[in-house]
């Protein structure tokens, strides 16, 4: 058995199908280097794993097994994008933990957007600071089932906590409308006198059901007061 592999090959075993274009080509490039060392090397798989624990698209290294034919297989969990964030002009994807994944990405309708998010845009692997994408993410956990998802463009969370308008709805939901808005108010959970989470979501869909438009063909409504009805700001 010779002593290197210079053509040594990796494989990402568990990395999804639908991940493969997004990090495969961060995964290579934070080990290329490594594996030009002697396949001998007792501390070349110890140093794999570590070098892939420290790439942002990874939570958590399984193991990494050396085969006989020069591969190493790559045994982790990955995190997941669910979202786009936009901030200022750039737009980077976020897990359902709110962990900044590497890169940074032009806009893409086929992401759910969330707007307005107030602290800087962190390190890949890094969690962003602040509630209010939290709180943008458990809103788009629950719509993101709901048969009128497409129709919602964007969660804001520019007046998150009422940083900015006080007595105005802290999350908004966008349509695909231009300038459709729908009030959604308090996060998930921080609701006082107003509808809870599955209130707004059943007038939503009763909206969406009657109308065939989860805004009723509005161009803002608000679903945070009423049990039984949506408002139209006046």
């Amino acid at each position: 058995m010779r002593d290197a592999f210079p053509d040594a090959t990796i494989a990402f075993i568990d990395l999804p199908e639908s991940m493969h274009t997004l990090a495969e080509g961060d995964l290579r490039a934070g080990v290329d280097d490594l594996l030009r060392r002697p396949w001998t090397d007792d501390a070349l798989c110890e140093d794999i794993a570590r070098r892939v624990a420290d790439v942002g698209w990874v939570r958590r290294v399984g193991s990494v097994h050396r085969l006989a034919n020069g591969r190493f297989d790559i045994s982790a969990e990955y995190r997941r994008p669910v979202a786009l964030v936009q901030k200022e002009s750039q737009f980077v994807l976020v897990d359902g933990h709110g962990v900044r994944l590497p890169g940074r990405y032009a806009y893409d309708p086929r992401w759910p957007l969330i707007q307005g998010v107030a602290a800087p845009v962190p390190s890949p692997g890094a969690t962003w600071p602040g509630d209010d994408l939290r709180a943008g993410l458990a809103v788009l956990e629950r719509i993101e089932p709901e048969p009128f998802r497409d129709q919602i463009t964007a969660i804001l969370v520019d007046n998150f906590g009422g940083r900015i308008h006080p007595r105005s709805s802290h999350i908004e939901l966008a349509t695909d409308q231009a300038g459709g808005r729908i009030g959604w108010g308090s996060a998930p959970g921080a609701e006082v006198e107003e509808n809870d989470v599955e209130q707004k979501l059943a007038l939503l869909r009763a909206t969406y059901r009657e109308t065939g438009r989860v805004d009723g063909h509005h161009a803002v409504i608000d679903v945070s007061t009423y049990a039984d009805r949506y408002t139209i700001p006046g």
